[in-house]
């Protein structure tokens, strides 16, 4: 299950960004995937509330947007 990696990659990159604009939680995460990666969006959305638990990010919700391709961008974070 590659979703492990990529939410983790996620939660990596969104933790930057909070400390950087010194926030203390995520409440969303807008993302665009490209379709050739086989993403699932409740498959990425379990395995990231598994590693979001007890974090700056637990309870955040991924706002997926599907597109040809191959990329996983951020689009937007949504922070407080």
């Amino acid at each position: 299950m590659h979703e492990v990696g990529i939410a983790q990659d996620i939660i990596n990159a969104v933790f930057k960004q909070l400390e950087a604009h010194d926030y203390e939680r995520v409440n969303k995460i807008k993302l665009a995937v490209g379709d050739f990666n086989l993403i699932t969006r409740d498959s990425l959305q379990s395995c990231f509330n598994l590693l979001a638990e007890n974090t700056k990010a637990n309870g955040a919700v991924l706002e997926i947007e599907q597109r040809p391709g191959m990329e996983i961008e951020i689009k937007h974070i949504e922070a407080e």
